[in-house]
């Protein structure tokens, strides 16, 4: 019997370490995989409620709300847990033998993001037949994240903006003694939260773009000739959304 576990072993799900092992014993088939990484993204992805409060208690507006929702998208966990998932469950039609074993087994390791950008390109080949499909499917990836950085990028500016207007005005009615210094120290406390959300969210875009990159690599080294520039320019979109979004998370302080 095969048993799946989703705790987390180096930054992946140890439910993918624990296939790939397996797998690479011989112990393990093809639908053995698809199972434990369909049961393994539920886990990941579902279940969950939006989160409407605080930590404090205090409710969420909407834009932190959206900013929350919209940060999901760059979650390494989720991202990354779909990926290989979804690796895993495709990589034995388009790969055989060892090389598909050493794939997974890349992609099992945390960091190892050119196994994540094998994974990648594995499940598009596995999607579509062309080469000129494959890449218009990557393409069509990435400028799909673009557009959710730039959505993100919008909710944080408000989120930011929000936040201090919240912090001037309690701070201005503490001085009349009309706050406590614990309504000061709860402001204070949601910016930094807030803050969390951004970083976090630009540490996964980052790797993911990393990962995107990879890909790309892979793909001009495995096609010789194929034009690979309308993807590369959606990189360079990408990453000057990250950098915005970086500024963005650097800006944000509670002094």
């Amino acid at each position: 019997m095969i048993r799946a576990h989703f705790k987390r072993l180096n930054g992946v799900p140890t439910i993918i370490a624990l296939a790939t092992g397996l797998l690479t014993a011989g112990c393990v088939t093809t639908g053995d995989i698809q199972g434990m990484a369909t049961t393994g993204l539920s886990t990941l992805t579902g279940g969950t409620q939006p989160q409407t409060q605080t930590a404090a208690g205090a409710s969420l507006t909407p834009a932190e709300q959206r900013m929350r929702q919209q940060s999901k998208a760059f979650q390494k966990t989720v991202w990354e847990g779909v990926l290989i998932g979804a690796g895993a469950g495709t990589l034995w039609g388009v790969i055989q033998g060892d090389k598909a074993k050493d794939v997974l087994l890349k992609a099992a390791i945390g960091g190892a993001v050119g196994g994540l950008a094998g994974a990648y390109i594995a499940s598009k080949q596995k999607q579509f037949s062309s080469k000129e499909d494959q890449l218009d499917a990557m393409i069509a990836d990435v400028r799909r994240s673009n557009q959710e950085t730039e959505a993100l990028i919008a909710s944080v500016r408000q989120v930011i903006a929000e936040d201090k207007k919240r912090l001037a005005a309690v701070e201005q009615r503490y001085r009349k003694g009309q706050a406590s210094q614990t309504e000061v120290a709860d402001a204070r406390r949601r910016i930094t939260d807030n803050r969390a959300v951004i970083a976090q969210a630009s540490t996964g875009a980052r790797e993911k773009q990393t990962m995107f990159q990879g890909a790309e690599r892979q793909y001009r080294q495995d096609n010789p000739g194929t034009d690979t520039k309308p993807m590369q320019r959606e990189l360079e979109v990408y990453n000057r959304n990250l950098s915005t979004l970086d500024k963005l998370a650097g800006s944000v302080s509670v002094a």
